[in-house]
């Protein structure tokens, strides 16, 4: 019997630690797509730029010539006509790499399960090609100092932003499994060592000596 390679989606809010949790079960041994890796290699290619430079002007534009993500941030995120332009220019394109991506890894002799880091997983439909959901519930207060911390960002950022992402109830509604990431990394990485013997490895042996 051929192995199904299970797609584990990861959602959450912003700095709620969804690419740590990538990062533990890639070390589990599945294999990560990062979407947000893709929107920075798209952002910089020559037609994409250039739409953004056609729409917001070349002082988007760092001193290498690439795009400020900083700068395109800061307009794009005070505005919903403005963000709604820029997920049109680049959303396509990366749900297309994604899709074949998936299709390539779930191809591959070596996968044992491919794990979608995206921050826009659920607003993207992009569940669509999951079969399983991760939702990584953080606390508020966490997530506002780690954004403070690593991105710079200033006070009530998040919830600027998190005004242009579906709503943290609905993304745990939609989610099959919860991980409370609100204590110590150890107790993170045992509820998704769980998870993964739970849903991936006895799966994966159920699969393959027939029993489902």
């Amino acid at each position: 019997m051929t192995q199904r390679i299970k797609v584990i989606g990861i959602t959450g809010g912003i700095a709620s630690g969804k690419s740590t949790i990538a990062k533990m079960l890639e070390s589990l041994g599945a294999s990560v797509i990062n979407a947000d890796k893709i929107c920075h290699q798209l952002i910089n290619t020559k037609s994409v730029s250039q739409k953004i430079i056609n729409r917001w002007g070349d002082h988007i534009q760092d001193k290498y010539g690439r795009i400020n993500r900083d700068k395109l941030g800061k307009i794009v995120f005070a505005d919903k006509k403005e963000i709604s332009a820029l997920n049109k220019m680049i959303h396509p394109e990366v749900i297309k790499r994604i899709k074949n991506r998936i299709t390539k890894l779930k191809n591959q002799s070596t996968t044992v399960a491919v794990v979608l880091d995206a921050a826009l997983l659920v607003e993207s439909n992009l569940i669509d090609v999951c079969d399983i959901i991760l939702f990584i519930d953080t606390k508020k207060n966490t997530c506002k100092t780690r954004v403070k911390n690593s991105r710079k960002w200033p006070t009530g950022e998040i919830t600027k932003r998190e005004k242009f992402q579906c709503s943290l109830r609905k993304k745990r509604e939609i989610a099959d499994i919860v991980i409370c990431n609100n204590q110590y990394q150890a107790d993170t990485l045992k509820q998704v060592k769980d998870f993964w013997q739970q849903f991936i490895t006895k799966k994966q042996f159920g699969e393959k000596h027939g029993y489902n």
